[in-house]
């Protein structure tokens, strides 16, 4: 199975769920799609992976970057000052068709400890929430998902952001692009028909 259909899976009940709360993405002009391709440090939707690796190694050379856990598919940021603590960014992107298509983050503060409970992340999410609300707009808005508990999200043109504790010491934002998320879906709906059509 393409690992594309992975990620709708993982996908698909989320996205029933807020059709209902704000489906404005469906109906968003071209230029509310251009103003809200942005990520951070540069990063954005859409971003072609040749260009994504050229920033991120230009970022290294700046020292503001390095490779973290995981070998070549974790880049990370360290937040010094931003924070009350210390805090890792970690993030890399699924491409499709070489292309940034989703971007998935964590943040963690670098003092977790599983006995540290200040550090631990359900402290850290409503930092990390207030400084998105200042990054990206203050109107997040928080449903309850069947598996991820309560998640605080926000849909910009074709950019939703969702932000949820991922365990006791994770705090996972996950950036997607949701033009490109919508003709994955029509792809895997078209799929799943032409496997329902009997042949002769």
């Amino acid at each position: 199975m393409p690992r594309y259909l992975t990620i709708l899976f993982s996908s698909l009940i989320f996205i029933i769920l807020i059709q209902g709360c704000d489906s404005s993405f469906f109906n968003s002009s071209e230029d509310d799609i251009s103003e809200t391709d942005s990520l951070f440090l540069g990063f954005y939707l859409g971003m072609p992976q040749k260009d994504f690796f050229d920033l991120c190694t230009e970022l290294n050379k700046q020292q503001k970057i390095t490779q973290g856990p995981g070998g070549s598919t974790n880049v990370e940021y360290r937040i010094v000052d931003e924070y009350d603590s210390e805090i890792s960014m970690r993030f890399f992107p699924t491409f499709i068709d070489e292309k940034v298509f989703e971007m998935p983050v964590i943040y963690s503060y670098v003092a977790w400890a599983p006995w540290n409970k200040q550090y631990w992340a359900e402290n850290l999410l409503p930092k990390v929430l207030e400084k998105y609300k200042m990054t990206y707009g203050d109107d997040f808005q928080l449903i309850n998902h069947p598996t991820q508990g309560k998640v605080y999200y926000k849909i910009d043109g074709k950019r939703r952001i969702n932000l949820f504790v991922k365990d006791e010491q994770f705090v996972q934002a996950v950036f997607t692009d949701l033009k490109v998320e919508k003709r994955l879906n029509e792809e895997f709906e078209n799929s799943q028909s032409q496997e329902q059509i009997p042949s002769n």
